[in-house]
């Protein structure tokens, strides 16, 4: 047996991370890792959690001192082995995401309730067809499949929770050449899930999703699990299909057509109305129609050094996105699960087959999420605006009920 400071030091040098990287990957000094591996400081609960899960190994045997292999052979482990330089940010939020599906299908279990889980995708996929056509005609029949046409996509959550895909968000770090954008994973019980990295604006995300999408139908017959980071035919094929399934080229050539727009851009306002009618990140509109050739080289060269896409789309009186303020784009705890695991989490609560304080450490939420969850006022004296009664009283006296 050893002692708690040892097998903390011995496990940090093990996995290659320096004091500093455990340190920004849990939110504390440099000086206080160190003081956790010297003795001086011991960590709580949740920071000995949080390095056990950065060290892939087991809490109960960190506290009792005993010198363990990482579990390398584990779901953590396989993701992180898609790519050895990932840092510790993004190791922790792999441990989240693997955690939660583990929860999820706990909690299926102890309601004893079928859930959709897609565990094979319905569409066929060979390597050889993967050419800019075949990505196209893909993108087309995945929207075919989900009913959804040209028209622009509102909301990627409910489309992937219709398929029977989880998605579930994370902090992996804020610099993607060194952080992963994401990751597919089929868990053993709860079929697809997709990994979202959470320190991306609200734009990348969405196009993060649609990405590891096109890894779980047409990737998840060559492989279990992808940590999408840096290039390779695999991510290319993905960003191919994602660029064409939140823009597909018949919709925009639709929509600029109706909007009277040429069919070569050359104004940056033009660019403004189709990135806001198809609800995708400025970068994302711009790289789209210049892979449609709607725009020049030089065109999309100009308004990618030039353009302020935020002020540029104030001034033509649309509401400004979170993206375009960073500050404001980070989502509450609650907001990193998908709905149907709220759902399950709260009938669970409302039924008694858990407490709301179990429910919260089940969950890894504190308490008051939990009562947001059940759709009751934080304090006494919070209440819903006056405009919704008064709108129940409008259609009350048109006698529509």
């Amino acid at each position: 047996m050893s002692l708690l400071h040892e097998v903390l030091t011995r496990s940090r040098r093990r996995t290659r991370y320096s004091q500093d990287d455990v340190g920004a990957a849990l939110g504390v000094s440099r000086v206080m890792v160190s003081y956790w591996e010297t003795g001086a400081r011991v960590p709580n609960d949740r920071q000995l959690s949080a390095l056990a899960r950065l060290y892939g190994i087991e809490p109960v045997d960190l506290l009792e001192g005993c010198d363990v292999e990482p579990a390398t052979d584990g779901l953590v482990g396989m993701l992180l082995r898609a790519d050895d330089a990932v840092d510790p940010v993004a190791a922790l939020g792999v441990g989240e995401f693997v955690q939660f599906l583990d929860r999820f299908a706990e909690l299926v279990g102890i309601l004893n309730e079928p859930i959709r889980s897609l565990t094979q995708s319905p569409f066929v996929h060979r390597q050889k067809y993967s050419q800019k056509d075949d990505i196209r005609r893909k993108a087309e029949e995945v929207r075919a499949h989900l009913g959804l046409g040209s028209a622009p996509i509102l909301d990627l959550d409910p489309i992937c929770g219709s398929l029977g895909i989880a998605i579930y968000r994370a902090p992996l770090g804020a610099d993607l050449r060194r952080a992963p954008s994401g990751a597919f994973l089929k868990h053993p019980e709860m079929g697809f899930g997709i990994l979202v990295n959470l320190d991306m604006t609200p734009g990348r995300q969405r196009f993060a999703v649609a990405h590891e999408l096109a890894h779980a139908l047409f990737h998840s017959v060559e492989t279990n699990r992808v940590l999408c980071h840096g290039a390779g035919p695999r991510e290319s094929f993905a960003d191919g299909f994602a660029g064409e399934f939140l823009m597909p080229s018949a919709g925009v050539r639709r929509f600029a057509e109706e909007l009277g727009l040429p069919p070569r851009i050359v104004e940056s306002v033009d660019v403004i109305e189709i990135q806001r009618y198809f609800n995708v990140s400025w970068p994302t509109a711009l790289v789209r129609l210049r892979q449609m050739n709607a725009i020049t080289q030089d065109t999309y060269a100009e308004f990618r050094a030039t353009v302020r896409p935020g002020s540029l789309a104030r001034a033509l009186g649309y509401a400004i996105h979170p993206e375009e303020d960073v500050r404001n784009a980070k989502l509450g705890r609650i907001q990193r699960f998908p709905r149907s695991f709220l759902r399950m989490l709260r009938r669970a609560v409302v039924t008694e087959v858990m407490s709301p304080p179990t429910a919260a450490a089940f969950a890894g939420l504190a308490l008051p999420d939990i009562v947001q969850i059940l759709g009751q006022p934080l304090c006494d004296d919070q209440q819903e605006s006056p405009q919704l009664e008064t709108e129940f009283r409008e259609f009350e006296v048109t006698g529509v009920i």
